[in-house]
């Protein structure tokens, strides 16, 4: 298995650099905005994080902790009237922050499971002093966790078997994925991940996530290869880059097919009732020394979709 997963990531790592240099050439949807994207896009849920009122029901203070540190703040935003501001205060812990969760549909009526396919965008800054922080002991922050959803009588934890998460890992500098929570053959199964697209301060990048699931992996040693995860990042007012790249399908480029490239994704699930229907936002930075100083360091959320379509760049 260690030896497919490594031929895959070489393929994924060639074309995904050829798709990014075409990205920036054959990008030809326009840009929308906040509401457009939402009524385009067979959006099955948008938030905006433009109101207190709205968002606050789903913040949640560090853990054991009574004060929330992710607040509404309207002086920095990517739409709308505000943004959701995460604040990583010196000498904290991983759990420094908190975190925002939501399920896709408030009534559990919207989840995805075998040979169902959806999208997750978001629109994501970082200031100076969070991108440059040591953050000693840290094996990385986080962005966001795609989970299982809640079921009637039943709160689903933010670590699940067949979770997806976007993160930093070891402070490299760019994005990459991780699943499974230490749950799928015993590991944290890390996605491949280009580093063409980098973490810039002060600025609103784009993150789009991609999942088509196939059939559950069953921790059975049966690989399918047949679900589909995808990552796009984009830096502000630039295409989105494929960074991201398991999918079953051979690549298509300029045109044309490209024979072999097909690297689909397993994806675990032994429980029969599970399926993606949660998102956290959280900037948890896993073994953050809680004795280390830096200067207090800030992340914002904003313009978040679900959909069952691919979502276009933002204006």
């Amino acid at each position: 298995m260690a030896n497919r997963y490594l031929l895959a990531s070489i393929g994924v790592s060639l074309l995904s650099a050829l798709t990014g240099c075409a990205g920036t050439q054959l990008n030809k949807t326009p840009g929308m905005d906040f509401q457009a994207r939402c009524a385009a896009a067979a959006a099955v849920r948008c938030f905006g994080f433009d109101s207190a009122a709205e968002t606050d029901p789903h913040v949640y203070p560090p853990w054991g902790q009574t004060v929330k540190r992710a607040v509404v703040v309207s002086d920095v935003k990517a739409s709308g009237t505000g943004s959701l501001r995460f604040e990583i205060p010196s000498r904290s812990g991983s759990d420094s922050s908190g975190s925002f969760w939501l399920n896709v549909a408030d009534d559990l009526s919207v989840q995805f499971g075998e040979h169902e396919e959806f999208y997750v965008q978001w629109r994501q800054r970082f200031s100076k002093d969070f991108l440059a922080a040591s953050y000693q002991g840290g094996g990385g922050w986080k962005q966001i966790i795609i989970g299982e959803g809640d079921r009637p009588g039943s709160t689903a934890n933010s670590c699940t078997q067949l979770e997806l998460v976007v993160n930093n890992p070891y402070h490299l500098g760019y994005p990459a994925m991780y699943h499974s929570c230490g749950a799928k053959d015993g590991q944290f199964d890390g996605l491949f991940a280009s580093d063409s697209v980098r973490y810039a301060p002060d600025e609103w990048m784009t993150f789009q996530i991609h999942v088509k699931i196939g059939t559950w992996y069953k921790n059975d040693g049966v690989y399918r290869q047949d679900s589909t995860v995808q990552l796009w990042v984009a830096r502000e007012g630039r295409p989105s880059k494929l960074v991201v790249n398991h999918s079953p399908e051979p690549a298509v480029l300029f045109g044309l097919t490209i024979p072999g490239t097909g690297s689909g994704y397993d994806l675990a699930n032994t429980n029969p009732e599970a399926k993606y229907g949660k998102i956290w936002l959280l900037p948890y930075n896993t073994y953050k020394d809680p004795a280390e100083d830096h200067p207090p360091g800030y992340t914002w959320y904003d313009d978040l979709i679900i959909a069952r379509t691919k979502i276009p760049d933002p204006s």
